[in-house]
């Protein structure tokens, strides 16, 4: 029986499964970490990657800039999975798999570890890319963190986010941005401010389900695999809830 309920694995991943499991010194990285920050929409995932990426010399792996290079290609055999971004739904989790663990062994050869913000994102993508990672860093080295966020503020913090044109740099709509909101640039590269194309809030709904019948079944299959869930309030100021992420990052 397949991990993801009898359904076979695409080839491709078998192939990556074979290289890890049977090719790949099985302690290359177990000095390194895997840290999955999971929360709803606007809940500071990407801000608090890019915090923890900085302070302990991660690289920061980010879905959405991730695919939308991906899709800027162009490439016509991605035109299907390329639709259904720009309508707001999520991208097949088998083409996510791809692509995903194409990037993690150079990512851990070249950085002390790496950090998912909101990834993986589907029951599928957890049952095919956790037992890779545990097999790379080992199971204690895989952090899972998740910032607790009313629905409320998720719909209002994501309404008003700003993000740079050049790196995707979050700006959040919160009072101690209002200045750098104001004045339009990013204050990391220079780029130009602009409102993400999936905040737009006829899309934002969409995604807002697909997070709720998605997301919280990867939760449970983490729980039940023997994580532990660590919550962080995330309604709290990003300094404070960089604070109690620290205090739990071990």
């Amino acid at each position: 029986m397949y991990l993801n309920g009898g359904q076979r694995p695409p080839f491709c991943i078998l192939l990556f499964w074979c290289y890890y499991f049977l090719i790949m010194d099985k302690s290359t990285y177990q000095d390194k970490k895997i840290v999955l920050v999971m929360g709803t929409l606007g809940s500071g995932k990407g801000t608090q990657s890019d915090k923890l990426a900085e302070t302990f010399g991660l690289y920061h792996f980010d879905t959405g800039p991730f695919l939308k290079e991906l899709f800027a290609s162009n490439d016509p055999g991605i035109t299907k999975e390329k639709a259904e971004y720009e309508s707001g739904k999520w991208v097949s989790p088998e083409f996510v798999t791809k692509n995903v663990l194409e990037k993690i062994p150079d990512i851990l050869a070249n950085h002390n570890g790496l950090v998912f913000s909101g990834s993986p994102r589907t029951l599928y993508e957890v049952e095919q890319e956790l037992p890779v990672f545990e097999q790379l860093v080992g199971k204690n080295n895989i952090l899972v963190f998740y910032l607790d966020l009313s629905e409320t503020e998720s719909i209002k913090r994501s309404t008003g986010r700003l993000i740079c044109e050049k790196n995707n740099h979050p700006i959040p709509n919160l009072p101690e941005f209002q200045k750098i909101r104001e004045n339009g640039t990013c204050p990391e590269d220079g780029s130009k401010l602009i409102r993400k194309e999936l905040d737009d809030p006829i899309i934002l709904k969409s995604r807002l389900s697909e997070h709720n019948s998605r997301t919280l079944p990867v939760l449970k299959y983490l729980k039940d695999r023997g994580y532990k869930i660590i919550e962080i309030n995330g309604e709290q100021p990003i300094e404070k809830v960089f604070e109690d992420i620290v205090k739990n990052f071990q």
